[in-house]
């Protein structure tokens, strides 16, 4: 074992080691993303929605408490997602009383990216220029697109929106890598519409110089459709991040491909188990993570950079996230770092097989 009880150290020869953090938090972690990390990525604090909430009024007090903390730990940001359906102001997709027209809206979006960039690019190494644009399943209705998202943006831009996002970016911060970012990639129907897309978008002379998987584990994993994953989108010339990796605690206990929701059998069951989270379960989840940097430290030839997508047990948007009425809240434990942000047995296994 290295002197130096370092993820960010053992890994320096494979890649970074991230962590998303939020403004409301991240002065509580600056000793364990000190120890451990060498990357942080903004969790909600560069979306649009927190950056321009009305036309114009930009705001980035809550993104410079988290560039300001990396700036003194002398760590680079990953800025993610400023378009991202889920996080754009209603503005964006209105003129007056009408659907705001395609040309003003790929206006907004550069006049957007261009503050951002101005702002913040001398802390910023890579980009999630665009957020979940790719739809999950196949459309019901025939005059869906089979690609992409029916979002607003798709809605009233089709795919140029996306197009436009790129451009801006590479305009305003030619110097950082520009990502597109996505979850359930590992889906072989959901990888094969992410692959189309990004070839459409090379065609159209964006530059795209790598692809975020998110990594977001409600199941067990199925480590052979990851290794293929990877395989397939280094295979397009793409640099390769993980970009939002958790293990929840439904993925000790849900051995389906998919996660669980209210109403789906076995999703009882899974709130039963999750109630009571047993050292064999947590245990589970150490266990996982290990095969998973297995597999990541074997393709560091193409993967840059693995990011958890929060940095300690304390804090996790898991905690709130595919419950609902009258269903108990149920703790995950879906980190590397315990809540009292001590580093989980998982850890030092994922240290040892990197030296």
């Amino acid at each position: 074992m290295s002197e130096v009880f370092s993820l960010a150290k053992a890994y320096e020869k494979h890649f970074k080691i991230g962590a998303a953090v939020s403004h409301l938090n991240i002065d509580t972690y600056t000793d364990v993303l000190a120890q451990h990390f060498n990357s942080v990525t903004t969790e909600n604090e560069l979306k649009y929605d927190a950056t321009e909430p009305e036309e114009g009024k930009f705001t980035f007090d809550r993104a410079d408490t988290i560039i300001s903390v990396a700036r003194k730990l002398g760590i680079k940001v990953r800025a993610h997602a400023p378009v991202w359906h889920w996080a754009t102001g209603e503005w964006m997709f209105k003129d007056g009383d009408k659907p705001a027209a395609p040309e003003l809206i790929f206006e907004r979006i550069e006049a957007h990216t261009k503050a951002l960039c101005e702002h913040c690019n001398d802390d910023v190494y890579a980009w999630d220029v665009v957020n979940e644009a790719i739809r999950d399943d196949v459309p019901e209705d025939p005059s869906e697109s089979p690609i992409y998202r029916s979002s607003q943006y798709f809605k009233l831009c089709g795919p140029e929106f996306i197009t436009a996002a790129f451009r801006a970016m590479d305009k305003y911060s030619p110097n950082a890598q520009l990502f597109y970012n996505d979850y359930s990639e590992c889906v072989p129907e959901k990888r094969e519409r992410i692959v189309r897309f990004i070839q459409e978008l090379r065609e159209k002379g964006c530059r795209i110089d790598g692809f975020g998987m998110q990594q977001h584990h409600f199941a067990a994993p199925d480590y052979d459709e990851i290794k293929r994953s990877i395989e397939v989108y280094a295979g397009l010339g793409l640099r390769l991040h993980v970009t939002e990796l958790d293990v929840s605690l439904m993925a000790t206990v849900n051995h389906g491909e998919t996660r669980l929701k209210p109403g789906d059998p076995g999703f009882d069951e899974y709130i039963k188990e999750a109630l009571n989270p047993t050292p064999e379960k947590l245990a589970k989840i150490g266990e996982i993570y290990v095969k998973l940097f297995d597999i990541y430290r074997s393709y560091s030839d193409v993967i840059d950079c693995v990011t958890t997508w929060g940095v300690a047990d304390d804090y996790t948007w898991l905690d709130g996230f595919g419950g609902g009425p009258g269903i108990p809240a149920v703790k995950q434990y879906p980190l590397l770092f315990d809540q009292k942000h001590q580093p989980k047995p998982c850890v030092a296994k994922i240290i040892e097989a990197a030296l």
